[in-house]
């Protein structure tokens, strides 16, 4: 039986996973991985850009945060806009 924690992980991977998805389907050039001020040191190291094909897995492995990690992904529109 899944503990809390792993059910949590286990549903925010889901909520990452179908995020991920909509941004590839969008206008999206690449995906980011944006950290909170709170971030665990794992977390702050992989924080960034990415090409999709090399983008890891929210939530990351090895994030030691309090309450889980809290990274998301968001779009990077760096050929649209203004």
């Amino acid at each position: 039986m899944a503990t809390a924690r792993e059910k949590t992980d286990e549903e925010q991977r889901a909520q990452q996973k179908a995020a991920l998805e909509r941004i590839r389907n969008g206008l999206a050039t690449r995906v980011r991985i944006l950290v909170a001020p709170d971030a665990c040191p794992v977390c702050r190291a992989r924080e960034g850009a990415y090409e999709f094909d090399g983008v890891p897995e929210l939530p990351l492995e090895g994030c030691s945060r309090p309450g889980g990690c809290n990274a998301v992904y968001e779009p990077v529109l760096d050929l649209f806009g203004p």
